[in-house]
């Protein structure tokens, strides 16, 4: 049938005609999308401008043909002849049945196709309605962002890989540099000048700091690896396990660290441990002149997120200074007071709470302390694969 007699047939229906078949082609016509309206027997009854402009098909290879046959039997593959199988006899709408073809003319296309039947009455028959939807744009930027997630995941493997080989091969000849400075320090001291002993001091500090660097290089390459299942993690048992740990260190300090309780969370146990041992080590260490005073609160998030803040009174930290301390290797003495780390922890932190699909962050004022923000989840999340 010519889409001209398809046309001659519904504009005959009169105006008091309702229902879905009610003038069809005019509604049919409007819908951006390729359609195709069928017969029960499979065969095209009526098209959109659409479908022949997408297609570049003409009415007459379109119209009467069966759908199986358009295209060079483009449609006829087994998941659509299922899902038109269940449309006609159950009458069970279908959508998204994925075709990814190669039309002539178009090359690869990825459609998505919805089925609905269109109930008809005395005089006109049901209709099945396919409707057409072109992804294939879609589908090249999900492949494209796939190959490039692919390439960046290799890539950080690679760096990882290398960074835990460095940072680990280092370590034995550092080893001998500084074992062999001390020792020739011990062994002639007396013959040493005062100038010499202190050239000596400056290798050994710098071969210590080296040591320090390498240590947490090699840490912060290790969480990128398949280190440590995940499992809820008592947030409550590993503070106390940190604070008996830097017992010592607080006591000489004067210090306080005060706490509320914490939410049971979702993770590495080690990995968390090492964040809160980061945090508040580095809140002793940056202390200003008075004795550290440390508060560590949190709570579970509507949302299902656990919230752990470690609050301190020390110097604060500029605006300027608040993303650099989160970079590897990078520190921060805002107040000129000479106090030092690796410059590892924070960073190592950050990346611990971004493998747990977590955040960690900073809010501070110089002169007010700061408030570093955890949060991480409180139970498992999809995007884990339940290893970090």
């Amino acid at each position: 049938m010519a889409p001209s007699q398809a046309q001659d047939s519904s504009s005959g229906a009169s105006s008091s005609d309702v229902g879905p078949l009610a003038d069809p082609q005019r509604i049919v016509d409007t819908l951006h999308e390729p359609l195709l309206v069928l017969g029960t027997d499979l065969t095209v009854r009526q098209v959109n401008p659409a479908f022949y402009r997408v297609f570049s098909a003409t009415p007459d290879d379109t119209i009467g043909a069966s759908l199986y046959a358009l295209g060079g039997g483009h449609f006829d593959v087994p998941i659509l002849r299922e899902a038109v199988g269940r449309l006609l006899e159950q009458g069970e709408p279908f959508e998204e049945i994925e075709l990814d073809r190669t039309f002539d003319g178009l090359g690869r296309r990825v459609l998505h196709i919805n089925g609905r039947r269109l109930r008809g009455d005395a005089d006109e028959p049901d209709r099945l309605l396919l409707a057409l939807n072109d992804v294939t744009e879609q589908r090249q930027m999900e492949e494209m962002l796939r190959r490039r997630t692919e390439k960046l995941e290799r890539s950080n493997e690679e760096l990882e890989q290398f960074a835990y080989a460095a940072s680990h091969d280092l370590q034995e000849p550092l080893r001998m540099v500084s074992s062999y400075l001390q020792l020739l320090e011990r062994r002639y001291k007396e013959d040493l000048d005062e100038t010499a002993q202190e050239f000596i001091a400056y290798a050994v500090d710098g071969a210590e700091r080296m040591k320090a660097l390498i240590n947490g290089l090699l840490q912060y390459s290790r969480v990128g690896r398949k280190e440590g299942e995940f499992a809820e993690v008592d947030l409550d048992a590993v503070l106390s396990d940190v604070l008996d740990d830097v017992a010592r260190e607080i006591d000489a300090l004067d210090g306080t660290v005060t706490r509320e309780a914490l939410p049971t969370t979702y993770g590495s146990r080690d990995q968390l441990r090492r964040v809160f041992q980061n945090l508040i080590e580095n809140a002793l260490t940056y202390r200003g002149d008075a004795p550290p005073r440390v508060h560590v609160s949190g709570r579970a998030e509507p949302d299902g997120t656990a919230h752990v803040i470690v609050r301190d009174e020390g110097p604060g930290i500029p605006p300027e200074g608040q993303d650099k301390i989160f970079q590897i290797f990078k520190q921060l003495d805002p107040h000129g007071a000479g106090q030092e780390g690796s410059g590892m922890g924070l960073a190592l932190s950050r990346k611990i709470a971004e493998r747990h699909d977590g955040a960690l962050w900073v809010e501070s004022e110089p002169g007010e302390g700061s408030a570093f923000h955890l949060t991480l989840h409180l139970t498992p999340n999809a995007s884990h694969d339940n290893i970090v």
